[in-house]
Order: structure tokens, then C-alpha cells, then sequence
């Protein structure tokens, strides 16, 4: 990837964009963050000085396709999603068309540039619930909107990439997680909550989750982008590989805090998602790059307790 060129980012303001956006950053990369008006900065206000921010809509293809002539971006991470699930209340429509035609639309306005990667990011519930480690070529049987939409948009970009070669790679996140993580999400609660010696409130103990540390998920994602030609079209899973039960979470989380909090089992509905085995194969992902997770659950939620220590 060549410095003196600009990268795109699609969701830079968001939990991983944002640590995204900090890393390309640190590596002298020239980021343009793609934001709307109703974008909050909060998470990238640090960075504001050493960005380039660009005001265009997704779901607004003049304007767009506009804005991406002017910057002709070498690169671009697309992370911008709408998301009905972990509280999130985004109308159906939204969802449908941000995730979906937002992504087209995408494609199609950079069309008449030679980038020299384009990485979607994509998530688990593609799959559907499964009672193994999932593969990428695993058929998928999403259960919710959510889910369809995003197996819809890794369909369509794996589709452009060998239709017309260009260098497209989706990832497959599992459940990332770390300093920053967005409100509603599993992580975020427990921290928050332990923090406070407040009720955790939660589903089934023996439900799991693959977690993935965000900076480790950096990590992949620029290894992802340099590689990009040599795997146009190709999807892969981006997890830690590891099985690991909410209740082994929650008692992390209550030693590391020190907390006092009462962890209320059964008083919080199962998601339709939720399965006793949610963990990612990685042979695919392992066999094409060198990236390994360098971080251990309890090393990543460490440095996450910390940051809302040093947040609150």
C-alpha cells in the first residue's frame, strides 16, 4: 500500500472503523473517513486533525460516486452497516438498503477506479446457527433480516470481484471486541455494568460466543488489504477460533473489575442466533495469511476494562 495515496473508510467512526482509521493513521496512510451529517465523531475526535473527512451518502449514488472521482482512493474498507440486532433499532428498510444497496452502490461508483483493494466486512450470522466450527463454504441459513442482508452483500461482492476482477475480499466477523465497543453489545454491558457493581442481566451460561479483539482484527484487515489481488473474491472467517461460554466471559470480566455484580441467568431472552457452539474455522484463514490472534481473551478484556476506567 503506497502512503502517498488515500485509503477509504466506509464506518471510520464506529467501533472497529475507528481503530481502523487510528492504525492507518499511525502507518502514515491518508484516510478519508466517509461520514453524514448525522455521524457521530466522538470516537474519532482524537484523530479529526489527521483526517480527511468526506460528506457523502451511501444510499445517494450522485453524491457518491462524486466524491469518490475526487478522491480516488487507493484502498477502501467498507465497515458502514445498519444493524437491527443488540438493541439497535434501525427501521427494516434501513437495514435492507444500507447493507445491500449500500454496498452496490459502493462498487459501482468506483467502478473507474483501479484500487488496489476493496474489504468487506461481513459477519457470522451469515451462517446461521450451527452445531460445529463453521467453514466458509458452509451453506448458509441466516435466520433474521440482518443476517440476510449482510450474506446478500458478500454475495454480490464476491460476484463483482470475478465478474469483473477486481481485487474484493469479505471477512466473516465473529464477536469483536474492545476498547470503544459500541452500547448494546455483550461486552460493553458486562464492563459497564461490572464497573458499577450493578445486576448483569443475561441469557443461558452456556451459550457461546467466538470473541475477537479488535486490535487483532486490525491486524488481519491490513494484512487483508495488501493481499487483496491474490484473492479476489474470496470470503473468510475472521474470529479467534475459540469457543468460549458467557459464563467463563462473565466470570472474567467480575476478576478483572473486582466486582460485586449479580449475574442474573435466564433473565434476558435468548436471540434466535444463540447456540452453545458459535466458533469460527480458521484453517482458510490461517492457510492464506500469515496473520495469527495475538491477544488472549483475558489480555483484550483487560485492556478494555481499562479504557472504561479511563473513559467513565
Amino acid at each position: 500500500m503506497n502512503s502517498e495515496k488515500k485509503i477509504l473508510v466506509t464506518g471510520a467512526a464506529g467501533f472497529i472503523g475507528s481503530h481502523l482509521a487510528e492504525r492507518l493513521i499511525a502507518d502514515d496512510f491518508k484516510v478519508c473517513a466517509l461520514i453524514k451529517p448525522t455521524t457521530n465523531l466522538s470516537r474519532i475526535h482524537s484523530l479529526l486533525p489527521k483526517l480527511e473527512l468526506c460528506h457523502a451518502n451511501l444510499l445517494n449514488f450522485d453524491e457518491l460516486k462524486a466524491t469518490l472521482d475526487k478522491i480516488r482512493p487507493q484502498g477502501i474498507f467498507h465497515l458502514a452497516a445498519s444493524n437491527i440486532m443488540s438493541g439497535v433499532t434501525a427501521p427494516d428498510e434501513d437495514v435492507i438498503n444500507t447493507n445491500i444497496l449500500g454496498l452496490r452502490n459502493l462498487l459501482t461508483a468506483a467502478e473507474s477506479i483501479d484500487y488496489n483493494f476493496f474489504v468487506n466486512i461481513g459477519s457470522f450470522l451469515e451462517y446461521g446457527p450451527k452445531s460445529h466450527p463453521v467453514k466458509e463454504d458452509e451453506v448458509c441459513c441466516p435466520t433474521e433480516l440482518y443476517s440476510i442482508t449482510k450474506l446478500a452483500a458478500s454475495l454480490y461482492g464476491q460476484a463483482m470481484a470475478i465478474n469483473q476482477n477486481r481485487p474484493i475480499v469479505t471477512f466473516r466477523l465473529f464477536t469483536p471486541y474492545g476498547p470503544a465497543i459500541q452500547p448494546g453489545r455483550l461486552i460493553y454491558e458486562y464492563v459497564t455494568r461490572a464497573l458499577k457493581n450493578q445486576e448483569i442481566n443475561l441469557t443461558k451460561p452456556k451459550v457461546t460466543r467466538d470473541f475477537i479483539f479488535v486490535k487483532d482484527l486490525v491486524d488481519l484487515l491490513m494484512e487483508a488489504a495488501a493481499k487483496a489481488r491474490d484473492y479476489k473474491g474470496q470470503i473468510f472467517n475472521a474470529g479467534s477460533g475459540e469457543s468460549v461460554s458467557l459464563e467463563n466471559v462473565a466470570n472474567m470480566v467480575l476478576k478483572i473489575t473486582g466486582s460485586k455484580s449479580n449475574i442474573n441467568w435466564g433473565s434476558f431472552s435468548n436471540q434466535i442466533y444463540d447456540s452453545e457452539i458459535w466458533q469460527a474455522d480458521l484453517n482458510k484463514t490461517k492457510s492464506h495469511f500469515k496473520w495469527r490472534p495475538s491477544h488472549s481473551l483475558e489480555a483484550g478484556l483487560t485492556q478494555t476494562v481499562n479504557w472504561f476506567k479511563e473513559n467513565s
